[in-house]
């Protein structure tokens, strides 16, 4: 017990605590066993999740066959890739085809830039009240000022006016002048002035005349088909269905893009749940092999036989290659190539087969209920009974071991006292003469 002191061996007879060593030593050697299975089990545990993860992977990449475009994919080649950028919005709709177009212009904003200013932007540029009109895209945008405010202070309110306009100031070196812009770009978006005070007067800006109008508000057009085509942006949303182009740069070459129809995307998906399936197969092999830490356990191969089995409709496309020697399967890409250029529908067929019937069973091995999370929970409660039985084993030895020490202790005393007296008898006791 704490707090307490033993003192081994007082009557010189024996020494109990090694005794007590021993005991533990061979008791505990049932724990070291029990210890052993544990570890046995985790590494089944270590092994199944490895596993798992495989079969995670192959579920992962399979979802792609959910897509019901997976057949009507295409790919675009750009002859140059700074002038356009393009996007397939929905290439079911998009017909496979060459295109030749030229960027005419670029969309813009409308830009104002004064052309006098104040030295400090703190200085107000208006010598009495007024207030500036702002016309764009049919509306009039009102700002009061006042002839306090500084060119800082006016350059706020702008801002504060409307999204459709923005101002800032502009410092050429040795003033600060005011620049106004529209928001969005397009020839809707010119912006016109008028001024009930002086502000505008005083900054010579608004007059298309005086230079202040540095950048006129433009669509954006290009050349295709010979018919001239504008944006008031960059974007040309749905120019045909299911493209939409955007241009960066004016082009003085027309700009070739091809559209094809991209087998190859399709393709590679189902190579990658083939060599997925591969993986499983290795791992199974070496995983409940002879010496694997799985051996002996056919779950592994019961899942495995289960999938190749639910691939039924690749095999009727004769769409897979078996190596009997490795268990291996791959895709036979030339019947692939010929499926896809002329006959869709049925390759179609087999996608949608094989999500109805392959997709809900790896699913159901990781539900709550499924293969693999029972298994898991197995291998968790066959640790933590280990672990129970060490803890119980631990905490015997040990009450055990407490008893017998004080068992010991009251001997050792008893012995102890027994010398004395045969001590002292000794002493009183006649010796016995020859």
């Amino acid at each position: 017990m704490a707090g307490e002191i033993y003192l081994s061996n007082l009557s010189g007879q024996f020494d109990y605590q090694s005794i007590l060593q021993k005991y533990q030593q061979l008791k505990f050697q049932q724990m070291d066993l029990i210890k052993q299975k544990e570890q046995a089990i985790q590494q089944k545990e270590s092994a199944f999740k490895s596993f798992a993860d495989l079969l995670k992977n192959f579920r992962s990449d399979f979802e792609a066959l959910a897509d019901p475009k997976l057949f009507d994919k295409k790919s675009v080649t750009i002859s140059n890739e700074e002038v356009v950028s393009v996007t397939i919005t929905d290439p079911a709709k998009l017909q496979e085809m060459n295109l030749e177009f030229r960027v005419d212009r670029l969309a813009s904003k409308d830009v104002w830039l004064s052309q006098s200013g104040v030295a400090d932007k703190s200085d107000a540029p208006a010598t009495e009240d007024g207030t500036l009109t702002l016309t764009i895209d049919g509306s009039d945008i009102d700002i009061d000022y006042t002839a306090s405010d500084s060119l800082s202070q006016i350059v706020d309110k702008i801002n504060q006016s409307s999204d459709k306009v923005g101002a800032s100031l502009f410092f050429d070196g040795s003033q600060y002048r005011l620049l106004i812009s529209s928001t969005q770009t397009g020839e809707q978006q010119s912006i016109s002035m008028s001024d009930s005070g002086d502000l505008l007067q005083n900054l010579q800006m608004g007059d298309e005349d005086d230079g202040s109008h540095v950048q006129v508000a433009q669509n954006a057009q290009i050349d295709i088909f010979g018919q001239k085509v504008q944006s008031q942006t960059n974007t040309f949303a749905n120019l045909l269905d299911g493209l939409t182009l955007e241009v960066h740069q004016v082009s003085s070459e027309p700009v070739d893009i091809g559209i094809v129809s991209d087998e190859k995307s399709a393709k590679d998906i189902f190579q990658k749940i083939l060599g997925d399936y591969n993986s499983l197969v290795d791992y199974i092999k070496d995983a409940t092999g002879k010496n694997g830490p799985l051996s002996g356990d056919y779950t592994l191969h019961s899942i495995r036989s289960q999938i190749f089995s639910l691939m039924t409709p690749l095999m009727e496309k004769g769409l897979l290659r078996v190596d009997h020697e490795t268990g291996h399967l791959s895709l036979e890409g030339t019947k692939f190539d010929e499926l896809y250029r002329q006959d869709k529908d049925s390759l179609e067929s087999m996608r949608q087969e094989l999500t109805d019937t392959l997709q809900p069973y790896l699913d159901s091995l990781f539900d709550p209920y499924g293969v693999v999370k029972q298994k898991e929970k197995s291998y968790d409660r066959q640790i933590q009974k280990y672990e129970e039985s060490i803890e119980s084993i631990v905490k015997r030895i040990e009450k055990e071991s407490e008893i017998m020490k004080k068992e010991f202790i009251h001997l050792d005393s008893i012995m102890a006292q027994m010398n004395d007296i045969k001590t002292r008898l000794t002493a009183i006791l006649p010796k016995k003469t020859q």
